[in-house]
């Protein structure tokens, strides 16, 4: 037979949780070393990836196109991001963040692009026209046939949830007024019980 709630009186203890949507972020660098020599190997379409690394418990690759991933982009630089699992593993949700670095390795302002939330996969995601060839080449950013791409990831967390201690409900306490009591007994003589004399003067006292 189901319990019926308590009717009696009384008040619960205060209960709290939280829901938490948390992420973990990570970046990975890739040196292009010998720029010019990249765009002679690998002709437009034509990519090679960076060396794996993890953020968020997931293996990473970036595809580097120095001639494009279409002929629409044939005179651009294209750079995707995608899961390295070789395994067919499921997606994962993530943000990207495309950077090219100046000689500082500072995030060059007019070269950073920020994806949405994308559903990851082996297949890659990321810019088509991320760098025009001919700004590169005629920038300080490219020394020594040399250039850096940075890229940030932002991986989702699946919710949790969590039970937290919640802070018991303070009861507010009025101040004393003890005082206020003690000074009116004084002055009124009410339950005086001692009577002290005094250079003729006569005294009460509780």
């Amino acid at each position: 037979m189901p319990t019926l709630p308590s009717t009696a009186g009384g008040v619960s203890a205060p209960t709290r949780s939280a829901i938490i949507a948390g992420v973990v972020t990570g970046y990975h660098l890739m040196d292009i070393e010998g720029y010019s020599r990249t765009t002679e190997l690998l002709l437009n379409g034509e990519y090679t990836n960076s060396l794996p690394f993890t953020v968020g418990g997931r293996s990473w690759h970036l595809s580097y196109y120095p001639n494009g991933r279409s002929p629409a982009s044939a005179n651009l630089i294209s750079i995707y991001l995608g899961l390295d699992d070789k395994n067919g593993a499921e997606p994962v949700a993530a943000r990207a963040k495309f950077s090219l670095l100046d000689r500082s390795g500072k995030p060059v302002p007019s070269h950073t692009r920020t994806t949405g939330r994308h559903e990851y996969s082996a297949d890659g995601y990321g810019y088509a026209e991320f760098i025009k060839r001919a700004y590169l080449e005629s920038s300080e950013h490219l020394m020594d046939d040399c250039f850096t791409i940075r890229c940030d990831v932002t991986v989702s967390r699946k919710l949790c949830k969590k039970l937290r201690r919640a802070a018991s409900p303070s009861v507010d306490v009025p101040p004393s007024d003890l005082h206020c009591h003690f000074g009116e007994l004084l002055s009124s003589n009410e339950g005086a019980d001692v009577t002290f004399r005094v250079a003729g003067e006569t005294f009460k006292a509780h």
